[in-house]
């Protein structure tokens, strides 16, 4: 016994790669969020969920971020000042790797939930954020995006906005 526990500790420190599974990559999460607790409450879930979580200040810069990073998921404040969410949500969502738009809102209801997915959205998630909330959420958004890549399937294709 004595000798198997002396040759983990030595391979363990002489190898450079332990003996033991490696930990899973990090995940890439894009947020654009407003309020300072609900960053508190990202950073806290990506820390207890292995995400690699990337805070960004606008559309833009969400859309530049989640293409470089290939991000399954990105999460979008609706009370973004500044922002039209309808229109957001559309582009965010046209990424060219389907990423799973999720609106965080204080509103939350049938109607807004249909609203979004008719955009190409995701999800809605009730603000203030909670994280047993918006830890399910990304974790259903990242489980359809894996399927809905694996099959090859593609989010429908959002019509064109009307004048």
């Amino acid at each position: 016994m004595r000798g198997n526990v002396w040759q983990i500790l030595h391979s363990v420190f002489t190898s450079g790669t332990p003996s033991r599974k490696a930990l899973p990559p990090r995940i890439a999460v894009v947020a654009i969020v407003v309020s300072e607790q609900d960053r508190q409450v990202l950073t806290s879930v990506s820390n207890q969920e292995l995400l690699e979580l990337h805070l960004v200040e606008s559309c833009e810069e969400a859309c530049t971020v989640a293409n470089q990073l290939t991000a399954p998921v990105i999460l979008f404040d609706r009370d973004l000042p500044g922002a039209e969410w309808r229109t957001a949500v559309r582009s965010l969502a046209a990424s060219p790797h389907r990423a799973c738009v999720v609106l965080m809102s204080g509103v939350v209801d049938d109607y807004l939930r249909q609203e979004l997915v008719r955009r190409g959205g995701y999800e809605v998630v009730p603000k203030p954020l909670r994280p047993e909330n918006i830890s399910r959420a990304i974790r259903l958004a990242l489980s359809y995006w894996t399927i809905a890549a694996s099959t090859g399937a593609a989010k429908p294709d959002v019509p064109a906005r009307r004048s």
